[in-house]
């Protein structure tokens, strides 16, 4: 009796580390997914907690107006820029922002750097709008993912703030090598990404960037 029914403890036991390696895979993918469980209340021992102290540099972001810290600093494929309001101590999580093409990192829906701004167009299910293109030829989206609410469309557009988050999803869009300049609109503040104007902008144009904001007048807790 004991032989027989030792294969079937042994698929158990197989079965049991099999889930807890699936559960470890899903909250090592949680962790590099924004806005995923983030908020303005993320502290910088949050982090430390999840990526370890030994992997987090305090250091002011490239570009950014707030302190805060570097992920992974010397990881292409896991670094992260975090900013905060407050610099004494480090505090009120502001952005965490991925520009590094070979991240790991994902926005919602598998938004990645390098993606076609046409595939991100399918993703949102709807058109959206930004601002730009500026003089280094980049473009953003920010809470302009459903800018056409109305009686004919009230639906949302699939990137735009989900229930049960607390931060904003946004997109810094970049035109591609050779892209001619009269193929996307130029320092515009508000433009629709399928304005027929500009017929081979999702083509020519990628996301460069991608995260996930707060701002002070949220009302998320």
């Amino acid at each position: 009796m004991i032989r027989s029914a030792l294969p079937g403890l042994l698929l158990l036991a197989f079965a049991g580390q099999q889930a807890t390696t699936t559960v470890a895979a899903d909250a090592a993918d949680a962790a590099f997914s924004l806005p995923g469980d983030y908020a303005q209340s993320t502290s910088l021992a949050d982090l430390e907690a999840r990526f370890g102290a030994a992997n987090i540099r305090i250091d002011d972001t490239p570009g950014g107006v707030y302190h805060g810290v570097v992920l992974f600093p010397d990881d292409p494929t896991r670094r992260a820029y975090v900013e905060f309001y407050d610099d004494a101590p480090l505090a009120g999580l502001h952005a965490i922002r991925i520009r590094d093409r070979d991240s790991k990192w994902r926005g919602k829906h598998g938004v990645r750097v390098g993606m076609p701004l046409a595939e991100l167009r399918a993703i949102n299910g709807k058109p959206f709008h930004l601002s730009g293109f500026d003089q280094q030829r980049r473009a953003w989206v920010h809470d302009t993912w459903s800018p056409a609410l109305d009686d004919d469309d009230a639906s949302l557009g699939k990137l735009d703030v989900d229930e049960g988050e607390h931060m904003y999803f946004e997109v810094e869009l970049a035109l591609r090598e050779g892209a001619r300049g009269g193929d996307a609109p130029a320092n515009e503040a508000s433009i629709s990404s399928d304005d027929p104007m500009y017929p081979r902008l999702g083509e020519i144009a990628e996301v460069a960037a991608f995260g996930a904001t707060t701002s002070l007048d949220d009302e998320w807790e």
